[in-house]
């Protein structure tokens, strides 16, 4: 590790010797040139040298680059710590605000061949983690009834590999199965959600992977399709033969994976997660949900009845809501909030039952957040928002709807990438918005253009990036989101990430001006006006623009996860700063010009400088800024549309429902808490619809 910090010290100083030596013989050239006393040999013998400096150039650039190899124990252990932390929040909202799990237990489901070894025949919740690491290989196949805490045993899991974790052991990441589109390949897929969701570039994410660094815990493959028939193409089928073919070295390498066992049950005629260990998540006790209502309510002894009750009858309504880690905290917050938990005794049927919980699940939510001294907002308001939602993505799991070749989440709200629900008017909006400040800032560079002959070549330019800004921006159906961090820039690494750009922007600013000179050289043209003219254009848009290609490209953040909100907020902030970048080159072009052309001391133009570098920056940087993040300006343009169905600041909602105990957090998208609560909501909303309507509403059968 030493040696090569050594080799890279020795190589960032060459690049800076390099580029000080390129910079000092690209001024003297223009210092020469602007002389006057060259015969014309002498001029093209100068210029042969300063086009020799351009592959030079990108040898120093290479050289200040970052190097390639990324220190990959000190990476993964920067990702377990982000890891540890997300997963931590999101135990506690799984737990609905409380730290202790019921101690769930497990069977072992043994299977004719291929099946890990080392598995024992039970387990707890509690020791999941040393039961993991005594399979070989370690895959893992949790399933279990609906809402028996399958996520939570594989939090439980991660948590536990995470507090014991060696230097050399893979990093538990979860990942929503639902959100995989298996035409893509398996790797390529696991990249994306791991840069997404932990900010990190996708060289270093492939490289992760690709070293099996991190070990994926997939959760819910039960939900990639609607329904699993016989012998019917499906989603999940294709992922298990991804997943069977998942190798490290000559071994199946390691894996986690959550589903409903009725799902697997019938995958399993046809295929099957080879080479691991299936268990199956055990029913709670009368005896652990009594344990559960006693921490968590403040009168258990009106809950006795109910605990009685299921005791007597195993197969009654009441036993079947005390069944599930689900139906236990859908119960215990429904009765929290108000009510007798003894009327639980007058219903004789489960699915009766169930739906009367659901029916009172957010409002019992929302007071249970009100008594919290916690944001609020009106039941009316939060049904309709969340059934909106919910019946979303319950089409798009019906119909299997599809949007410019992308198959839509029936599970997943990503900010912006649900522009799908307001139909193609969110995209006709997303180009309209990129258009005005497009032209915009091409009437003022017309405009400049009239008015200062010597800005045309400038003002094309930037005329000629904003044109193909707003082409692109009409072009992309699913713009990604980029993410600038210029606090980087205290770091050594940082600082070394944008020399190369900056030293190439400027090098090719110098060569740009000469060879804008050269050709007009004549009796009635000034080589020295030409030449810093020339100069005073390109030199500025070489050097902020190398500096604004440097963040872009080369910067990376430590691995964190800020929350499926920081995506948008990131893409408009990158969208600023570079916006910001081109207003800075565009007004000291402006600003040097000026001084140059009417003859004044660039010191004597200082203040001018800063005043319009303040004013035009800030407005071309909401500008650009607008042009530029797509991601954010999508989000923004589906807001638009669904105004009146959703809230104006849709994010800070979907954060209070999570915090709620409404929806749950999978790695850079909200899902709804459990897929029977999405769908309870989907049939509510269509319901209303269809009566608003004065129609029959259409049945998710």
């Amino acid at each position: 590790m030493r040696g090569a910090r050594q080799r890279e010290w020795v190589r960032y100083s060459g690049g800076l010797l390099l580029a000080a030596a390129c910079l000092a013989v690209g001024f003297w050239a223009v210092v020469t040139f602007m002389s006057g006393n060259l015969t014309t040999s002498d001029k093209l013998g100068v210029f042969g040298l300063l086009l020799a400096l351009l592959p030079l150039a990108g040898a120093v650039a290479k050289m200040l680059k970052p190097s390639s190899e990324i220190d990959l124990v000190q990476t993964a252990r920067e990702l377990a710590e982000a890891v540890e932390k997300s997963e931590l929040a999101q135990r506690t909202r799984l737990l609905g605000g409380d730290n202790q799990p019921i101690d769930v237990a497990f069977t072992f489901r043994a299977a004719p061949s291929r099946v890990a070894i080392g598995a024992a025949p039970a387990g707890r919740l509690s020791e999941i983690s040393g039961y993991y690491r005594r399979i070989q290989p370690r895959r893992l196949l949790i399933t279990g009834a609906a809402g028996a805490g399958k996520t939570v045993l594989a939090v439980e899991l991660m948590l536990g590999l995470l507090e014991k974790r060696e230097a050399d052991e893979p990093v538990p990441v979860r990942m929503a199965l639902a959100g995989w589109d298996t035409t893509r390949p398996l790797d390529a897929w696991m990249t994306g959600e791991l840069a997404d969701t932990y900010q990190l570039s996708l060289t270093t994410a492939r490289r992760l992977i690709d070293r099996r660094c991190v070990l994926p815990v997939l959760d819910g493959l039960d939900e990639m399709d609607a329904e699993v028939g016989d012998g019917e193409p499906c989603r999940a089928a294709e992922a298990l033969a991804s997943l069977n073919r998942y190798q490290a070295g000559r071994q199946m390498a390691p894996v986690v994976v959550t589903c409903r066992a009725a799902t697997y049950d019938a995958l399993a005629a046809r295929i099957r997660l080879l080479d691991a260990a299936c268990i199956d998540v055990s029913s709670v006790t009368a005896q652990q949900a009594q344990n559960f209502v006693a921490a968590r309510v403040f009168a258990p002894d009106d809950w006795q009845p109910v605990i009685d009750d299921a005791r007597r009858h195993p197969q009654g309504a009441a036993a079947h809501v005390l069944s599930t880690p689900w139906l236990l905290t859908l119960v215990v917050t429904v009765y929290q909030a108000e009510g007798d938990p003894r009327e639980l005794l007058r219903f004789t049927g489960p699915a009766a039952l169930r739906s009367h919980l659901l029916d009172r699940f957010v409002p019992a939510a929302i007071e249970l957040q009100k008594r919290a001294g916690n944001r609020t907002y009106r039941p009316e308001q939060v049904g309709r928002w969340l059934g909106f939602l919910a019946r979303y993505l319950t089409d798009n799991a019906l119909e299997r709807r599809t949007m410019s070749g992308h198959l839509l989440s029936n599970t997943d709200l990503v900010l912006h990438q649900i522009w799908p629900l307001a139909g193609k008017r969110a995209r006709a909006v997303d180009i309209a918005i990129s258009s005005i400040p497009g032209l915009v800032i091409l009437s003022w560079l017309v405009l400049i253009s009239i008015n200062e002959h010597t800005q045309i070549p400038a003002s094309m330019v930037l005329a000629l990036l904003t044109i193909g800004w707003i082409c692109i921006a009409a072009r992309i159906a699913w713009p990604a989101p980029k993410s600038i961090s210029p606090g980087r820039l205290r770091t050594p690494e940082g600082r070394r990430a944008v020399a190369g750009p900056v030293a190439f922007g400027v090098i090719m600013a110098l060569a740009l001006s000469l060879a804008t000179v050269l050709p007009n050289l004549g009796p009635e043209y000034s080589l020295a006006y030409g030449a810093v003219s020339a100069m005073t254009l390109l030199f500025p848009i070489g050097l902020v623009g190398g500096f604004a290609f440097g963040l872009r490209r080369n910067l990376e953040t430590t691995a964190s996860s800020r929350g499926p909100n920081a995506l948008v907020r990131a893409d408009l902030r990158s969208g600023v700063l570079l916006g910001f970048s081109a207003a800075a080159a565009f007004t000291l072009t402006l600003v040097i010009s000026n001084s140059v052309t009417y003859h004044e001391s660039l010191q004597s133009t200082l203040g001018v400088a800063v005043i319009l570098m303040v004013i035009s920056g800030s407005v071309m940087a909401v500008l650009c800024g607008l042009i530029w993040a797509g991601a954010w300006r999508r989000y923004f343009s589906t807001l638009l549309c669904t105004r009146g169905r959703l809230p104006w600041r849709l994010g800070r909602f979907l954060v209070w429902a999570s915090d709620a105990g409404l929806l749950r957090v999978a790695g850079n998208a909200y899902q709804f808490r459990h897929r029977e609560l999405q769908d309870h909501l989907a049939d509510a909303a269509a319901c209303a619809a269809g009566q608003a309507a004065g129609g029959a509403p259409r049945s998710r059968a």
